[in-house]
């Protein structure tokens, strides 16, 4: 009995090791809203996607919709390397009558790794949408959207979500 309970206990402890939901390369999409600090009447979005962002609009509650005066895109395209890194295993066996075992081995690639070198492309899109309305916009900001679209020509998305406070 002693056993067994040391082996769902080891095993429990592998499995309470984290998960990194980022993407390889530590690519992270984002999205975030804010008025501009130089004018209230503009929406600043930053969007962070392998896609670019190519249209976006703010459609009040009527369903009226202005679309961005300006959106800039800065992409960056960068391999996460391959070189020459160890691998890292650990194991854990036993059942009830052969006791528990445990083990830590180490790899280490013998002929390059060319293989293992993935690219990465990320872009940064900056939107900035004029707030025709102040005045509505301010009494009903959060019954407002902030409609994206992003299209690299070939891959489509898109989201909506709700605008920033006003100042």
């Amino acid at each position: 009995m002693m056993k067994r309970t040391l082996t769902i206990l080891a095993l429990l402890a592998l499995s309470a090791c984290g998960y990194n939901s980022a993407q390889p390369g530590g690519i992270d999409e984002s999205v975030a809203a804010a008025i501009s600090p130089e004018d209230a009447s503009v929406i600043v979005v930053t969007v962070r996607d392998p896609l670019p962002v190519k249209s976006a609009r703010l459609i009040d509650p009527a369903g009226q919709a202005t679309e961005a005066f300006a959106i800039d895109t800065d992409r960056a395209t960068y391999s996460d390397g391959g070189g020459l890194k160890p691998n890292v295993g650990v194991g854990v066996t036993g059942g009830s009558s052969g006791g528990v075992s445990t083990g830590i081995g180490i790899g280490f690639p013998l002929f390059g790794s060319g293989s293992g070198t993935a690219t990465h492309r990320v872009t940064e899109s900056r939107i900035r949408l004029r707030i025709a309305d102040m005045a509505a916009y301010r009494l009903n900001w959060q019954r407002y959207k902030l409609a994206v679209d992003l299209d690299d020509g070939v891959n489509r998305r898109a989201f909506q979500m709700v605008p920033p406070p006003p100042l």
